[in-house]
């Protein structure tokens, strides 16, 4: 088995495969730059945990609130409206993911925000990156870190 956050990344990729507008164009934790003929693409992250104890002693639960980054890359002319059509299925396919298969308590979107680059200056098409935050909670025990409950 792997800990927690793997299991979180690799279920939400999972739930977000096959999306009509990125198809098969979601990546975990990619570190390479995305070429145009791989956009639109979504990329997933587990940037950040808060944990604490969900109750005091021992052999105790944790509580993990894990947030997970969702971004979706798209270029060209309209690329804002792309993202926004990309947005709506993220956030449904997620909204329906039963808690990622009933991985997570909780998973809600937090925020979102809209980066442009233009990189015209080197003759490149302008590029839009819509990152949407989604807030998991997941609780496992406090030796398991690769078991929820």
């Amino acid at each position: 088995m792997a800990h927690i956050r793997t299991q979180v990344r690799d279920a939400v990729e999972a739930a977000l495969k096959g999306l009509p507008s990125t198809e098969d164009r979601c990546f975990v934790t990619r570190t390479f730059p995305l070429s145009h003929k791989r956009l639109p693409a979504l990329l997933v992250y587990v940037v950040d945990e808060q944990s604490q104890p969900a109750e005091m002693g021992m052999g105790r639960d944790i509580e993990r609130q894990m947030t997970v980054t969702v971004e979706a890359t798209a270029d060209g002319k309209g690329f804002d409206d792309e993202l926004d059509q990309i947005a709506v299925e993220v956030e449904t396919a997620l909204a329906g993911s039963g808690g990622l298969s009933g991985l997570v308590k909780e998973l809600y979107l937090q925020s979102t925000n809209l980066d442009i680059a233009t990189g015209r200056d080197r003759g490149e098409k302008r590029q839009g990156v819509l990152t949407l935050r989604y807030l998991a909670l997941a609780i496992a025990p406090e030796n398991d870190p690769e078991t929820a409950h």
